[in-house]
Formats: structure tokens, sequence, C-alpha cells
């Protein structure tokens, strides 16, 4: 089927979970942003099977906070963290949108980017070492409705990944483009009823924990239009910074109402 291929694609640039190559036809490519939360799923049932097992590990929670941040750096081969860094320069240079445009494609690691890499790195590792102390598991509890939410965090944040894809492409080439080259704009009222579907599931848990999802929705609106005003669409690198900025809320929202 068209859809497991274009998941397989989508998998094979946006993680570095092994998959077979798969040509990139624009029939395939037109399913892309359909099958980016799938990506999601995977990625968040690994953290949290992870989260359970580290949870078990007699050991500080600092270093198991740790572990959980490098694996999501990992598990995408650091490319929405290499996002952010370049959106982090390119956003804090207070050029004109020609020369941000400019700095985007740059290869060079500016300040900035150092800066933006450390604060998300460290923001995680704070959060995850406080769930850990929050939780306090003594046993695997995949079933833990809390670990069910960090689960539906980076599906979450793939859903808001898959509308940017309908939004205007601030460059003639790049991954956004090639990705979202064959977009269909009806696919958006799918995407946004299943996020909203997904994001209402949650009720059953207790209200507060709506705020999770609705974080997602309220960053995705506020970042696509920065983007749109300041760089006058999307990039792969504006892209990726989307999914490192609304996870690292997200998470920040679920420490807060897990009080």
């Amino acid at each position: 089927m068209r859809i497991i291929a274009a998941l397989v694609v989508a998998c094979s640039f946006l993680t570095t979970l092994p998959m077979p190559y798969v040509e990139r036809t624009p029939a395939r490519l037109r399913y892309v942003p359909l099958a980016t939360p799938m990506v999601g799923v995977l990625v968040g049932v690994l953290g949290a099977f992870l989260f359970s097992a580290l949870s078990l590990w007699e050991v500080s929670h600092i270093l198991r906070a740790v572990i959980m941040a490098f694996f999501y750096l990992a598990v995408t081969g650091g490319l929405h963290m290499d996002g952010l860094m370049d959106a982090c320069d390119a956003i804090f240079s207070r050029t004109n949108r020609k020369e941000r445009l400019g700095i985007l494609s740059d290869t060079h690691v500016g300040a900035f980017a150092v800066m933006g890499c450390a604060a998300i790195l460290m923001l995680k590792a704070g959060i995850f070492s406080e769930l850990f102390a929050s939780f306090q598991f003594r046993s695997v509890m995949l079933m833990d409705f809390r670990v069910i939410l960090l689960s539906l965090i980076p599906v979450y944040s793939r859903f808001g990944l898959s509308l940017l894809f309908f939004l205007p492409f601030a460059r003639k080439d790049g991954l956004a483009r090639t990705l979202g080259a064959a977009r269909v704009h009806r696919d958006r009222l799918v995407i946004l009823a299943v996020y909203v579907f997904l994001g209402t599931a949650v009720l059953p848990l207790g209200l507060k924990w709506l705020f999770v999802p609705l974080t997602g929705g309220v960053t995705f609106v506020f970042y696509s239009r920065y983007c749109v005003k300041n760089f006058d669409g999307l990039t792969g690198d504006l892209m990726g910074a989307y999914v490192e900025l609304s996870e690292v809320l997200m998470l920040l929202t679920l420490i807060i109402v897990n009080r």
C-alpha cells in the first residue's frame, strides 16, 4: 500500500530506525504528511518502553533522565535538533529575511545554536528527572496513564509537523519541499480531525491532561504564523525546530499538570 511505503519513506528521513529502500515516487510522497504521525507512534512507544525499563534501574534520577534525553536525540539522528540549532542562529541574528534564510542553510554552528541545543537538552533532562522522581515505579507499568501521555507527546508533535507541510515553502529546494512536494491540501482536514480525536481521547483520564495536546496545538498556531511572517514559509530546519520546541513545551505541561 502507498501509505505503508510513505511511512517507510518518512521513517527513513525522520528517524535512524532501519528501513528498507523505497522509491520516492510522487504517488508515495503524496501520503508522507499522513504517515508522519505514525513515525511519532514508533518514537513514542520506544520512548515509553525505555522510560518504564529505566524506572527499574536503581540509579539516580539524573542519570536516567540524561539517557532519556539522549534517546530522543539518537532515534531522530539529531535531525530535529539540527533544525532547532539552525533556527536559533537565524531567528536571533535579527537580520532581514534573505539573510535569515541564508543562515538556515549555512553549515557552520553559531553561538545561538549551541545555546539553543544546550537549553533544550538540559530542559528535557530536568523534566525527565522530575518524572522519574514523581512516578516511583517498582515494576514495568506501561499502562500508567502518565506514561501513555508521555508516549503520545511525539505523536502530537508529528501531527503538527504534518500540518506544517501544507504551509508555503520558503525555499525552492530542501527536505521540506522534497517530502511535501506531492501534498494534497484536503489531507490536512484528515490530519486535523485525527489530532483533535487523539487530543480529546485523554479526557477520561481527567480534564487537566487535555492541556498537554492543547499546548501542542497552541504552539503550532503561534509558531506557524511566526514562520510565515518572518520567513515567508517553512523550511526543513524550521519544521525540525517545531518538533523540538513543541515536545519540550508539552513535557513541561505534563510536569505542571502532574502536580
